[in-house]
């Protein structure tokens, strides 16, 4: 699992130092964290809200530093680059690579914490 192209798994296990009750209260809080940005995020581009999206983008900006989240992080800046050039009319794609992504880690960690 460690070979995960969603998240570093092993940033984790750097963290909780062996702590396995550490390391279920990280991946619990970045599980967590994951589904926050999917809710505000989607309801952002619902809205065409790009304060909102500003928002989630600079809420989880610290998550993705700290488990490496790069797919993610190239998603979300992706997005800001079409919604700020091109506004929402062509946002469908992004919208979709955003939610493979962000299912993509929920699923990893879902198998991570069983």
């Amino acid at each position: 699992m460690n070979k995960s192209e969603n998240i570093n798994i092993s940033k984790v296990d750097e963290m909780a130092e062996g702590d396995e009750d550490f390391k279920a209260e990280l991946l619990q809080a970045l599980y967590t964290s994951i589904r926050d940005l999917q809710t505000k995020y989607m309801e952002g581009l619902s809205a065409q809200d790009q304060e909102a999206l500003q928002q989630a983008r600079h809420k989880i900006k610290p998550t993705i530093t700290l488990f490496e989240l790069k797919k993610l992080q190239s998603v979300l800046l992706d997005g800001k680059m079409i919604v700020s050039t091109q506004g929402f009319g062509d946002i469908g794609n992004h919208e979709n690579q955003f939610i493979q992504v962000t299912n993509d880690i929920i699923k990893d960690l879902e198998q991570v914490m069983e």
